[in-house]
């Protein structure tokens, strides 16, 4: 009997042991992990509201030199503590940080709520319109560089961003002429590239054609059927250095925030031989042309920056002088403005 009583209590007692050494392992093992992975025990702090201590936490890691998407955690996390303790100001900076770095990335922590959602929707919603004038004006240098590779992707994103500010709904004059840049300007990589294979075969029609222009810009002589030139209209951010130098300093684009580019009230082109029009259409050739609208809506200047066909740049700038506009204004003052004009044949 004695003996029975005995196996059972001896039973029992490696049971507990064996309870109490594998709560010591599981302890000592959630210690062990919160030591290497400190942002998952910040996450836990913030799950059971211990915001301060999760900030603590979030501070000893040190960001910099680690992943993207660590960094970024971290950060996104440092934002909801903040927020939640009511530093509403602090948490905006922080967000702030984040969609300069990523424009377009979304927050996919399970903690984030509707309010942090609509937080962050409205920095990015705030931060936008700079963030996509700060793309297109790297990717026009690109462009004047005719490092076309680089300004490519940066066009595609100023797009995406774009698109992004539409759907939140953003008020800024400059986005649709923007817009229109930015589609314009993709499409004249994509007239570069086919150009370079296309432009040998063309060669010699060109050439005859712009030979026919030419005398036809001189000699006023029924001609053959010719329709104008397609123009998509919009001021841009790089004018040529000409126009730059009309009114240093003084002079607006769509770069410069909280100006209002100008309407177009009259902008007449000239028409384009069909035979010229049939050869630049083939070849997906496009031109620009910066012309400088002045306070009162005149065009004081006008330079082609991109030939659509050499003979044609001369009828075009011709009749730019002639174009009337409701002048570009800054703070509701008329102001003097480069405006870019994309020519599609």
């Amino acid at each position: 009997m004695n003996v029975a009583r005995d196996k059972v209590m001896n039973r029992k007692s490696q049971v507990l042991q064996t309870l109490i050494v594998t709560a010591v392992v599981a302890i000592a093992s959630a210690v062990l992990r919160s030591a290497q992975d400190p942002l998952s025990a910040a996450k836990d702090l913030y799950a059971s509201a211990a915001y301060e201590d999760a900030l603590s936490t979030l501070s000893r890691i040190n960001a910099d030199g680690a992943a993207p998407d660590l960094s970024r955690q971290v950060d996104e996390y440092r934002a909801f503590c903040l927020y939640a303790l009511g530093r509403t100001h602090e948490a905006e900076t922080v967000a702030e940080t984040l969609i300069r770095r990523q424009p377009l990335a979304r927050l996919d922590a399970a903690d984030a709520s509707p309010r942090l959602e609509s937080m962050f929707s409205d920095v990015r919603r705030r931060l936008l319109p700079s963030l996509i004038r700060d793309e297109f004006r790297a990717a026009r240098l690109s462009i004047d560089d005719k490092a076309y590779n680089a300004a490519e992707p940066r066009l595609t994103d100023a797009r995406q961003m774009i698109q992004e500010a539409q759907r939140l709904g953003v008020k800024d004059d400059g986005l649709p002429d923007l817009s229109v840049l930015v589609d314009g300007f993709l499409g004249l990589i994509q007239s570069a590239a086919d150009q370079r294979t296309a432009q040998p075969a063309a060669a010699a029609l060109v050439a005859t054609a712009a030979a026919g222009l030419a005398e036809r810009s001189n000699v006023a002589s029924p001609a053959a059927p010719s329709r104008p030139v397609a123009a998509a209209t919009s001021p841009e951010s790089h004018p040529s250095a000409a126009a730059r130098a009309a009114d240093a300093g003084l002079t607006y684009t769509i770069d410069d925030d909280g100006v209002t580019p100008p309407l177009t009230i009259q902008q007449r082109m000239p028409a384009m031989p069909m035979q010229l029009q049939t050869i630049t259409r083939a070849v997906h050739a496009r031109g620009l042309l910066d012309i400088v609208i002045d306070e009162n809506g005149r065009v004081t200047d006008a330079r082609i920056r991109q030939s659509l066909n050499a003979a044609f740049d001369s009828l075009v700038l011709r009749s730019a002088r002639a174009w009337k506009y409701q002048p570009a204004t800054k703070d509701g003052v008329p102001v003097r403005f480069v405006k870019t004009i994309l020519l599609v044949p």
